[in-house]
């Protein structure tokens, strides 16, 4: 393809906060700052662009928008039993631990963990949506130490 354009914008993040099955440190519940990038690879377009930035910005921030402030839960996990009901999400672990959250703080997310790497791929899918045809990789970065990539091979 060739041509590729990046956004690595320190406004494009959330903070959110949720707990991993292992380690045994993750388990507890906690919190990061995410900062996401994008790269976007195809052809040039009519107008020479790979992607308007402007646009892609855009939609990146109207991605993780939702995601900013909340407790985020997998909804595929296979360690979690989850109860919901009218005003409350509880969460039992496989830890013999018990969460319960308000239900307007929680965000069910269609994947099987909270990880790094699982908050890179579903923002990376819904991406896709909006750039078909597109190599997109995406990188989220909870430290400044530590950054989770899922991109198209």
């Amino acid at each position: 393809m060739g041509f590729k354009v990046i956004v690595n914008n320190s406004e494009i993040k959330f903070s959110a906060c949720h707990f991993l099955k292992e380690p045994l440190k993750c388990s507890r519940i906690h919190g990061h700052n995410y900062y996401v990038s994008v790269e976007v690879e195809s052809n040039l377009n009519e107008d020479y662009f790979v992607v308007d930035f402007i646009e892609l910005k855009q939609i990146v921030k109207s991605v993780v928008k939702p995601l900013d402030h909340y407790v985020l839960i997998p909804k595929l996990s296979r360690n979690l039993k989850v109860n919901v009901n009218e005003d409350e999400v509880e969460v039992l672990t496989g830890e013999n631990k018990r969460y319960v959250f308000p239900k307007c703080d929680v965000k069910f997310l269609p994947i099987e963990a909270t990880t790094s790497e699982m908050l890179a791929k579903y923002i990376h899918e819904k991406l896709k949506i909006n750039f078909p045809g597109k190599r997109i990789v995406v990188k989220v970065e909870e430290s400044k130490s530590t950054t989770a990539v899922f991109g198209d091979d």
